[in-house]
């Protein structure tokens, strides 16, 4: 019912947010392409600040503000952690977001998100790790979006052989990347550990101490700086108080 030239509705099968974004962004005529997912909100000055930072930082190729998250009467709010060195930062954990980056037309088009079903829930880290490795990432550590915690996001949906898949996933899309592969190889043993330690404190929620040790463990296995994250520290936290 909006009559503006300027926007233009597109409406698709569900086929994953990869998909859908993809397709805005072969379609998208702007000089810089921005995201917001239906669930998130915005603060009204945030397409202002992502221009005045773009103007004033020479039109990098890839912008990123700051969220916080929460409950969506914002009861709860936490303010997210921006990396402090990139790409390093980005391989041990994701705390990007879509809806606080801008990239240029051309960059985007040339760096479309993986659409493989498998990796659904993990192709926004797959997509920043790809992306941190080619260029660099202009941050402004200002908050101007907020990610609503609803159900799908939290861990009640957890399912292990959905999760180990989507590790497998992002392991095997990074590894066929050819710059990932020549100059960042290595990495991707932090990047399954990751992976594994998110399993881990998914059981160690659910109280299953031993698939808990058993992810925990093989993380460790693979990236022995995982015991030093907020995550580890949560899993052997329930580990000796939650049983």
């Amino acid at each position: 019912s909006i009559s503006d030239k300027r926007i233009k509705y597109i409406k698709t099968e569900n086929y994953g947010v990869a998909h859908a974004r993809n397709i805005g962004i072969k379609q998208a005529i702007g000089t810089y392409i921005g995201f917001l997912d239906s669930d998130d909100l915005m603060e009204n000055y945030h397409m202002q600040t992502a221009y005045e930072f773009i103007q004033q930082n020479n039109n990098p190729e890839v912008v990123h503000l700051n969220f916080q998250w929460g409950d969506r009467d914002r009861s709860v709010i936490h303010k997210n952690l921006l990396p402090k060195k990139s790409p390093d930062d980005i391989f041990k954990s994701c705390s990007l977001h879509v809806n606080c980056t801008f990239i240029k037309n051309e960059t985007a088009k040339k760096n479309l998100f993986n659409e493989s079903r498998e990796l659904m829930f993990a192709e926004d880290w797959d997509f920043f790790i790809k992306l941190a490795i080619r260029y660099p990432i202009s941050y402004l550590d200002k908050v101007t979006s907020y990610l609503v915690d609803h159900e799908d996001r939290s861990m009640r949906n957890f399912e292990e052989k959905k999760w180990i898949t989507r590790r497998d996933a992002i392991t095997r899309s990074l590894s066929q990347d050819d710059i990932f592969s020549k100059k960042y190889e290595s990495k991707i043993k932090i990047v399954t550990a990751h992976m594994n330690s998110l399993i881990a404190i998914n059981f160690a929620v659910r109280k299953n101490k031993k698939k808990c040790l058993y992810f925990l463990f093989l993380a460790l296995n693979q990236n022995i700086l995982e015991l030093f994250t907020k995550r580890s520290a949560a899993i052997v936290k329930h580990l000796i108080f939650s049983w």
